[in-house]
């Protein structure tokens, strides 16, 4: 009996199962956003860094109607979550026909750029011919009572990356988002409107929480690598740093970054690049001790969090993960084969006097500054390892 349908259809609906728990996820921190902010943009940006930490996807902004023109009302992407700089595409304003955003604006459908390298719909928006890293991009309407309010734009990196099931999914969130957005026009200018509104979303957002809880019992875990995935990182983070910032325990953060790891994929092809993967992943993970987090973010970026582990140890086990990534070899089709790993560290500091932050600020500091480190060790060749300190105050 050939039993290879039953695995293919087995693998196929797991990967839906972990994207809907993804999806659950990204909805549930939507709703835990507070339309009372005054400031809309940070509220929008704290609506989009749930959809970012929980789906695989390079860029997401909001784009208004207001007037006759399609406003950029926030924008984040992976990138500026855990780098120093935020919110950079700001300011950005199309016309209400132009391009694939107007017309999602205009028809009320999903808009869908596959290839947008090659899309002359793309091409023709302002800055689009010098955009970098350009893949697909899925526009999605923002509709609130038979009105459409503006649009979810959502990039990625590679073509042809959204299919049906990202489609709903994404138009299911936008449905919320409007939501969202109604609430805070509603609190910001009708005031006397805000309680039915509030409790409308809730409702809405009930069932959501309902089956998170259902299914929050699945795999934590990246199919491809063996490791915790970034859903299961930022949720365990969180609690290990107010952990150690009660106990006034050191704690760093390591962010590993492979060597132009596109060239792998280019000259060996994916299969090879998802061996090369699991294989330094392997022995990442022999190095690190039982209460140590790793875990990848995507593609070839892996993040490792360290409890009870100050700069000089951090220092001490970056070294060896870089030396034992540079160690590994492969032979394919007769061809050696070899990489190396970036790798930027940032370690709590709680002897001196410093600033005082949450938890989730502390996390945020702690991941910009090892991101900024890892790019310093791009920068200044690869294949090196750099660090970096944050200064905070105990008892946080």
């Amino acid at each position: 009996m050939d039993l290879k349908p039953f695995a293919e259809a087995y693998r196929e609906t797991n990967r839906r199962l972990v994207q809907l728990l993804d999806f659950l996820s990204a909805l549930h921190q939507l709703s835990e956003v507070n339309p009372a902010m005054t400031d809309r943009r940070r509220m929008l940006s704290k609506a989009l860094q749930g959809l970012l930490e929980n789906r695989d996807m390079c860029r997401c902004s909001v784009f208004l109607r207001e007037g006759d023109r399609l406003v950029n009302a926030a924008g984040l992407s992976w990138a500026e979550l855990v780098g120093p700089g935020r919110d950079s595409e700001g300011g950005h304003a199309f016309g209400l026909d132009e391009g694939i955003l107007g017309r999602a604006l205009q028809t009320g459908e999903v808009q869908y750029s596959s290839d947008c390298a090659n899309d002359p719909a793309f091409l023709a928006l302002p800055g689009a011919q010098g955009a970098s890293r350009a893949g697909s991009l899925i526009c999605v309407p923002i509709p609130v009572s038979g009105q459409v309010l503006g649009v979810l734009n959502v990039s990625h990196a590679e073509a042809h990356a959204f299919g049906p099931d990202e489609e709903r999914l994404l138009t299911l969130y936008a449905h919320f988002l409007g939501q969202l957005l109604s609430q805070w026009r509603y609190m910001n200018e009708l005031e006397d409107q805000v309680r039915q509104r509030t409790r409308e979303l809730e409702a809405a957002l009930g069932e959501s929480r309902a089956l998170q809880q259902r299914f929050q019992s699945l795999s934590v875990m990246d199919e491809l690598t063996g490791l915790h995935n970034r859903r299961y990182f930022f949720a365990e983070a969180r609690i290990l740093v107010a952990r150690a910032l009660r106990s006034a325990e050191p704690l760093a953060v390591a962010v590993l970054d492979l060597d132009y790891f596109k060239q792998v994929n280019d000259r060996f092809g994916h299969s090879v690049g998802d061996r090369v993967l699991r294989d330094v992943s392997h022995r990442v993970r022999s190095l690190i001790r039982e209460g140590d987090i790793l875990a990848r973010l995507g593609g070839e970026e892996f993040v490792l969090l360290l409890p009870a582990t100050d700069l000089d140890g951090a220092v001490k086990l970056g070294k060896r993960v870089r030396q034992v990534v540079a160690d590994l070899r492969w032979s394919i089709k007769g061809e050696a084969l070899s990489v190396t790993t970036s790798i930027g560290l940032c370690a709590l500091s709680l002897e001196a006097p410093a600033q005082q932050m949450t938890p989730d600020e502390v996390l945020e500091s702690l991941l910009a500054r090892a991101n900024a480190a890892l790019y310093t060790s791009k920068d200044a060749g690869r294949d090196r390892l750099r660090i970096s300190t944050l200064e905070v105050q105990a008892g946080g």
